[in-house]
């Protein structure tokens, strides 16, 4: 089971991703609202916090949820830099942001988070960020997708550590999951991998991805 809940100023999407059988759940991107966040786990037994990428307004509870749960952290190393940095003037107050702590653990490539009788596996996409990754539940068919893949779109390269090329690739890499894939993404509704080969301009071509 899976709650989608946006959160902040930029309506960012924070996921809990419940094991059915056993109640557990990992919280995924807090970026705001944290006693929201805190109250829509009730019920359920938090085992971890783990972030798509760092920038605030992902990580801007994990702070505050960190220490509500006493529950670990986890972010690919690359991205630490991002996760106390304003990018601009403000940024850190619009979102409500408090401070984020060192990772517990760092995020790469084939790891497997595992809580219950649920596995996500870790796929590295750089490009938005340089530490990006995605969540893919290969027995229910769901992609947390963070910044990268957008319904129509993808995640600007603009910002600190962004790079076009690498975010090309990862999309590639992302339109080799199955197309009935669910894709939640990092803000707007829900996608799948289908719709997205067909329909999104930016993997279509249509529109190059030079942000």
């Amino acid at each position: 089971m899976f709650k989608v809940i946006p959160v902040g100023a930029l309506q960012e999407n924070t996921v809990i991703l419940v094991d059915d059988d056993t109640k557990e759940a990992v919280i995924i991107d807090p970026g705001a609202e944290g006693e929201r966040i805190k109250a829509e786990l009730e019920g359920y037994k938090p085992v971890a916090i783990i972030n798509t990428h760092g920038h605030l307004d992902h990580v801007g509870q994990v702070g505050y949820l960190k220490e509500v749960f006493d529950i670990p952290f986890y972010l690919n190393e690359k991205d630490v830099f991002l996760t106390n940095n304003d990018i601009f003037p403000g940024f850190a107050e619009m979102v409500g942001a408090v401070p984020c702590p060192e990772p517990d653990f760092n995020l790469k490539e084939g790891d497997t988070i595992k809580f219950g009788n649920t596995e996500l596996k870790v796929i590295e996409t750089p490009g938005h960020t340089p530490g990006g990754v995605c969540f893919y539940d290969q027995k229910n068919k769901i992609l947390v997708a963070g910044d990268t893949l957008f319904q129509g779109s993808v995640g600007r390269t603009d910002l600190p550590g962004g790079n076009p090329e690498q975010l090309k690739q990862s999309l590639q890499k992302l339109m080799k999951l199955p197309e009935e894939t669910t894709v939640i993404c990092g803000h707007g509704p829900n996608t799948t991998i289908g719709n997205e080969k067909i329909s999104n301009p930016y993997i279509t071509g249509v529109y190059r991805l030079s942000l």
